[in-house]
C-alpha cells in the first residue's frame, strides 16, 4: 500500500478588475499643483490627484475647474465635459493621475493683457468636494484636460 503525503496549498485571489474597483472619493484623494508654466500667452498648471487610500480607486472624465476671487466669488468657471470618451484611470495606493489646466494671459477677442487674477480651486472627477490651490492665475479664458 502506498502512502501519500499532502502539502498544504495557499490560494491568493485574483486582483479586482476594472469593474470591481469604485471611483475614488474625496477622502481617497490629496490634491495639489505644480508650478505656473508659461508658453507665449498661456499658463498651466498641472493639478495632480494622489490616491491615499488603501485600496485602489478610479477616476473618468474632466475635472471641475474655477478661478475664484480672494472672497471665494467665481469669475470663470470651466464646465465640465462630458466623460463618454474619456478613459478610465485606475490609481493604485500611492499613485497619481494628473490635468492640465490652460489659461491666458491676455483676451483672445481684443489682445489686451488680463486684467483680473483670480485662485484656482478644482473639482476631481466622480467628486463635488472643491480643493482652493494655493495658485493664482491670469483669468481671461481657461480650459482643463481630462485626467490621465
Amino acid at each position: 500500500c502506498a502512502t501519500r503525503s499532502w502539502a498544504a496549498r495557499t490560494v491568493t485571489p485574483p486582483p479586482p478588475t476594472v469593474a470591481d474597483v469604485g471611483p475614488c472619493t474625496d477622502d481617497d484623494l490629496e490634491v495639489t499643483n505644480g508650478d505656473m508654466a508659461s508658453a507665449n500667452t498661456q499658463r498651466r498648471v498641472v493639478v495632480s490627484f494622489r490616491n491615499t487610500s488603501s485600496s485602489a480607486c478610479t477616476m473618468v472624465g474632466y475635472p471641475g475647474a474655477d478661478l475664484v476671487t480672494p472672497v471665494g466669488g467665481v469669475l470663470i468657471n470651466v464646465p465640465r465635459r462630458p466623460a463618454n470618451e474619456t478613459p478610465r484611470l485606475t490609481l493604485q495606493p500611492g499613485e497619481v493621475g494628473s490635468a492640465d489646466v490652460l489659461v491666458y494671459a491676455i483676451d483672445t477677442d481684443t489682445g489686451n493683457s488680463c486684467a483680473r487674477w483670480g485662485q484656482l480651486v478644482v473639482t476631481p472627477p466622480n467628486d463635488f468636494v472643491s480643493h482652493t490651490l494655493p495658485i493664482d492665475m491670469p483669468i481671461c479664458s481657461a480650459s482643463v484636460s481630462p485626467v490621465g
